[in-house]
């Protein structure tokens, strides 16, 4: 493959350092010069990684072209550039329907939507694709998880569910700050939480049992977790995160 990305911030770091370290197979990798420090460091990873002049020499060097830039300059950035129908183009634009997509590309090979997170660089992350693509599937199922879905208001879900990444660390802040007032230093309650979430997070990976029976485990009768999950549900807690995802939900899909 002939990769191409247009925009080159975090995420095409992280994609970019995932597909050389996992060796997702690749002749050339083409890189847009915005953000030429990030581009140049980039480019010392692999030989065959390398810092175009302008996006469209990335399009007339490239056959898979991943889209990166900020959904505010989508509008302005991508109708100035020359499609052509072999490019087949994944798209990281949140909040950027297919059609809307097609409607600023023109005539091209396909068009995917997908949602990579930072964690892609080590290969613990999960990419949503939207539609199921075999080459959008070459490219990220090394990287972790590549969850395909064929109907685009299920894709704009686990876009919305990926809004919780800040309150996920400000709980753990709670905890830990909860921690230091029982005369912990932070740095010791940082640790802890951090070794403790990773246990967690693996019990999650071994299989695919749902996590209400996760949550049964954990809760035996009169236990410590069974007072501290039905203290939350009775506050409400749970539901008030339903309720933030559903106005996600409605900013994501424009309405």
């Amino acid at each position: 493959m002939r990769i191409g990305f247009v925009g080159t911030g975090a995420i095409t770091r992280a994609v970019v350092t995932g597909m050389i370290r996992f060796e997702v197979p690749f002749e050339r990798i083409a890189l847009s010069p915005r953000n030429a420090d990030t581009a140049a460091e980039l480019a010392k990873l692999d030989s065959r990684v390398e810092v175009c002049a302008s996006n469209q020499a990335v399009l007339d060097s490239s056959d898979v072209i991943c889209l990166a830039v900020r959904p505010q300059i989508a509008a302005d950035v991508l109708p100035a550039l020359k499609f052509e129908p072999r490019h087949h183009v994944i798209s990281f634009i949140a909040g950027k329907s297919l059609a809307q997509m097609r409607e600023w590309l023109g005539d091209v090979a396909a068009v995917i939507r997908a949602i990579p997170l930072p964690a892609v660089s080590e290969g613990k992350g999960s990419t949503a694709l939207c539609p199921p693509d075999a080459v959008a599937r070459t490219l990220f199922a090394p990287l972790g998880a590549a969850v395909e879905v064929e109907d685009e208001h299920q894709f704009d879900a686990l876009s919305a569910a990926t809004a919780t990444m800040a309150s996920y660390f400000a709980l753990l802040e709670e905890q830990a700050s909860w921690l230091v007032a029982q005369g912990l230093p932070y740095a010791s309650a940082r640790s802890f939480l951090s070794g403790f979430q990773v246990g967690l997070a693996h019990e999650t990976t071994k299989d695919a049992r749902p996590y209400s029976e996760l949550i049964g485990e954990m809760c035996t009768p009169g236990g410590l977790n069974e007072q501290v999950t039905n203290e939350l549900a009775q506050r409400g807690t749970y539901q008030h995160y339903i309720e933030a995802l559903e106005r996600i939900m409605k900013r994501v899909q424009g309405r």
